[in-house]
């Protein structure tokens, strides 16, 4: 594996920060190029877990994560999937979300984070060419992954992560450091939909001048959409829609240019689920913004 268990010595701790945390030091070269410099890869995993029939949002005792890299990296990317007990991707996904940042992610606040998501239908995130997530060798990370198996049968997998990084001593010139924050339409994140159409939002104040640069989303089954709206201009953000059937991959916001926010600008999110079955479903909607601030 690319990630050593280390027990950080009392002794280390002024350098390396958090007792116990694994090391993110198993750096490899990445298929990835950039003009920012060479870029490398660095993975880590959870054990095997069962899943048992109708775990939904579920997060497995022992999964979860304390991590710090072993040298001053920017994070540019992040990919998470599912294997099964020998090592092949299901037929069936059974990822929720997992969010990877400096702060356990409590979906009951709106915390700026320096971190980044993956979801069932946003499994990869590229940020922009020329913009970052910097991580020093002392920060105290903590990776939180979330399951779901929606079927009738108990299951054994794995979720990994492959995080694309430009390491600091490899930087050709300066990445731009982005900011992160989740607004879910709801609190707690988990919802069920009645049959039929339905239409649920979330409004906001920015607290910040800055740029948005990118936006990606998190849904379940048979959600269509979500809308970032500024009613502050009357004018739509954007709105990130499936590219096809309720299983399908989501769209994404990622601009370099990316769009203008001043502080006390007022927002609305809005997440639209439409579910042809006769029985509820389970639903998740929320935005995971990325942005520069001024």
């Amino acid at each position: 594996m690319a990630v050593h268990s280390t027990l950080v010595l009392l002794a280390a701790i002024g350098a390396f920060g958090v007792r116990g945390a694994e090391v993110l030091d198993g750096f490899r070269p990445s298929t990835v190029r950039s003009d920012y410099g060479a870029v490398s890869e660095v993975e880590f995993s959870t054990r095997l877990v069962v899943l048992d029939p109708g775990m939904l949002a579920h997060h497995v005792a022992g999964a979860m994560k304390d991590l710090q890299f072993s040298e001053r990296v920017w994070l540019i990317g992040y990919k998470s999937g599912i294997v099964d007990e020998k090592g092949r991707e299901p037929r069936e996904n059974f990822l929720c979300h997992t969010f990877f940042a400096d702060q356990r992610v409590d979906q009951h606040d709106d915390k700026e984070l320096k971190g980044i998501y993956s979801d069932a239908f946003t499994p990869e995130v590229r940020l922009p060419e020329g913009f970052g997530i910097p991580f020093a060798p002392g920060d105290p990370l903590h990776w939180m992954p979330m399951f779901n198996n929606r079927g009738a049968d108990s299951v054994r997998v794995g979720m990994k992560v492959t995080m694309t990084v430009i390491r600091e001593k490899d930087l050709k010139r300066p990445l731009r450091r982005l900011y992160a924050n989740l607004r879910s339409v709801q609190a707690p994140h988990l919802y069920f939909v009645s049959p039929g159409h339905d239409e649920r939002k979330l409004t906001f104040v920015a607290p910040y001048n800055g740029r948005i640069h990118f936006l990606g989303t998190h849904l379940h089954p048979f959600g269509t959409s979500i809308e970032l709206y500024n009613e502050s201009k009357g004018e739509r953000v954007w709105v990130g829609r499936r590219k096809g059937g309720p299983e399908s991959p989501m769209e994404v916001y990622s601009s370099v240019a990316g769009y203008a926010v001043r502080e006390g600008e007022r927002f609305r999110v809005t997440a639209v689920y439409e579910n042809p079955t006769a029985d509820r479903i389970d639903a998740m909607a929320g935005l995971f913004i990325l942005y520069e601030r001024d």
